[in-house]
């Protein structure tokens, strides 16, 4: 199995975020989190080793050896260990770099990494009111919030998962087509919206009654529903 040929796909899937001029972003990175996972479904059957040894010399010393000899050149002819031509000839021997390069083992950090980009994005675009709301807030110089600032928190997360999230399922099957595999990558999406809730949620419980329930923050189960994957 030719690497340094994989090695390239896996660089040339990169290339699909070039398609993010023309559409969304949560289409550039479905799009490469599709095509790595086709790039390892393939070279899953091979039984072969991905691992190939990549040497090179870095020549960066040299530079500085030399700009040291021409500082010190008065120092060439000199017979004490101060040499300055002894100190370049050993200073500025290039050095042997040896790196290993695993194709396989990058194809699934890629992949991870593609997928955990596209979780954040897919999570704040879901739920950007309440990330907003939270960072407001955040610091002892913050002045409290209002009643009516919380309900309008929750009130437009709530309108923002039911604009948007119709849109973020379609992407998901229109490029993974794997009602399973659609699943798990949600998964995590839902765990965060869930986690910013429950952060939102814990402050409105210390209102009064009457203003919680004018405020109206969906409870657990409720977001659960909502943000089930059907």
């Amino acid at each position: 199995v030719d690497t340094t040929a994989l090695s390239s796909g896996i660089n040339a899937e990169y290339g699909g975020l070039q398609i993010v001029e023309r559409s969304s972003l949560l289409d550039s990175q479905l799009f490469l989190i599709k095509h790595l996972l086709i790039l390892r479904e393939q070279i899953a059957p091979f039984d072969v080793s991905f691992t190939v040894s990549e040497v090179s010399l870095d020549f960066s010393n040299l530079k500085i050896a030399a700009s040291d000899l021409i500082t010190n050149k008065s120092r060439i002819l000199s017979l004490s260990s101060n040499n300055s031509l002894l100190e370049f000839l050993i200073n500025g021997a290039p050095q042997l770099n040896k790196r290993v390069l695993d194709s396989k083992k990058d194809v699934d950090v890629n992949l991870k990494e593609a997928c955990t980009d596209f979780i954040t994005t897919a999570a704040t675009l879901l739920s950007s009111p309440i990330y907003a709301f939270l960072a407001q807030i955040d610091g002892p110089s913050a002045a409290p919030p209002t009643m009516e600032q919380y309900r309008n928190v929750v009130t437009e997360t709530n309108q923002r998962i039911s604009n948007k999230l119709p849109g973020v399922k379609k992407l998901l099957g229109l490029y993974l087509a794997n009602p399973e595999t659609e699943a798990i990558l949600f998964r995590p999406i839902r765990s965060q919206i869930l986690g910013q809730f429950a952060v939102l949620r814990k402050l409105i419980d210390k209102l009064e009654d009457e203003d919680r329930f004018i405020i109206n923050c969906p409870s657990p189960e409720q977001l659960t529903l909502t943000l089930a994957y059907q």
